[in-house]
């Protein structure tokens, strides 16, 4: 049983090189720099549990534990960040954008940024025969705070429902765009009968934190190995 009680809850977007024009290329870490970061995790002794396990600490969690997130669900996802996991046998929480899914990024189109192909259903299904979580980040990643509160409890709840007919199986976890969220929109998510769900705070998760409101730690394009080890040691340093 683990001693340390406290878990890196890691946020990724992207595992690709980024395409020309993108707004954002920070989101896009590359499969080679991917590679080493799942790498140095085995080495160092982590295990990843999906995050609804998370919160069963006393089942009990690895001595090491680590979880790894995706927002949106983009298609290279597929692609590049499953053959890495597989690879070390590691598993994975992705956070789907749920009218993106077998489409594209339209709400990032819609600010400027380049378009990219989203996960299909097929590929979803796929990943998730290998072991990886699905939930939900809402229909159109939306800034929940800035929505009619009619919209937000929608995009919440309605979300959570088309996932569960999609993956055939109960959808638990949720992440909140942006990192966006106040105490109303938090209430829309436990109404909505999630269990646990992210938000962006920079430090390790623990038992006592609020379930609904957990912190991640935001791995970049220019997170070099000794820079994400840093990360993980100071989000753990924060979380005691």
């Amino acid at each position: 049983m683990s001693t340390r009680r406290l878990a890196p809850i890691l946020l990724y977007h992207k595992v690709g090189n980024p395409p020309r024009g993108a707004r954002v290329p920070g989101q896009c870490v590359s499969p080679g720099l991917f590679a080493k970061h799942l790498s140095w995790l085995a080495r160092a002794g982590y295990e990843t549990v999906s995050l609804s396990r998370l919160r069963a600490w006393d089942w009990p969690p690895p001595e090491k534990p680590v979880v790894i997130t995706f927002d949106d669900g983009y298609e290279c996802l597929h692609r590049h960040a499953l053959p890495a996991l597989r690879e070390h046998g590691f598993t994975a929480t992705v956070f789907l954008v749920v009218e993106g899914i077998g489409g594209t990024n339209t709400w990032e189109v819609a600010a400027g940024d380049v378009e990219e192909p989203m996960l299909s259903v097929e590929q979803i299904r796929e990943m998730q025969a290998a072991g990886i979580e699905f939930g939900s980040h809402t229909l159109t990643h939306p800034h929940l705070t800035e929505v009619s509160p009619e919209r937000a409890r929608r995009e919440v709840a309605a979300s959570r429902a088309r996932l569960e007919d999609l993956l055939g199986r109960p959808c638990a976890t949720f992440a909140y765009p942006y990192g966006d969220w106040n105490q109303e929109v938090r209430e829309m998510v436990a109404e909505a009968g999630y269990a646990v769900a992210c938000g962006t705070r920079r430090a390790a998760a623990r038992p006592e934190d609020d379930a609904l409101v957990l912190p991640r730690i935001n791995i970049r394009r220019y997170n070099v190995l000794p820079r994400f080890r840093y990360k993980l040691w100071q989000a753990e340093r924060r979380a005691r």
